[in-house]
């Protein structure tokens, strides 16, 4: 089952130095602002730290990262990218609701 993005509260986060929000459910991708980019991330042996993230994750689903910034591909074959324990971290304590990060995406992308 996969969830609405709106219903859902986001906690900032940051991978490899680009700032995003992070839910630990499995988000409906269509339900995301427009102006994210939606990745999936995955721990590596149910540790409860992210290792590897890419646009889909079956195994070891350890939630979903959306942010305005790129996040570097480390592996082109398979479109994935991989955090060290170092590249990560949770960047704020309070959750944030989907319609704010709409407003804050649109607001960095107005002219002036």
């Amino acid at each position: 089952m996969r969830y609405d993005a709106r219903k859902e509260k986001w906690t900032p986060m940051e991978i490899k130095g680009v700032q995003g929000y992070f839910s630990d459910a499995r988000i409906d991708r269509d339900s995301v602002p427009e102006e994210y980019h939606f990745w999936e991330l995955a721990d590596c042996d149910s540790d409860g730290m992210p290792c590897r993230y890419r646009s889909a994750i079956l195994v070891n689903f350890f939630g979903t990262f959306i942010t305005t910034g790129e996040l570097p591909i480390d592996d082109e074959e398979t479109q994935t990218g991989y955090v060290e324990p170092e590249e990560w971290s949770f960047t704020g304590e309070s959750s944030v609701p989907c319609y704010a990060l709409a407003d804050t995406a649109r607001k960095k992308h107005e002219p002036g």
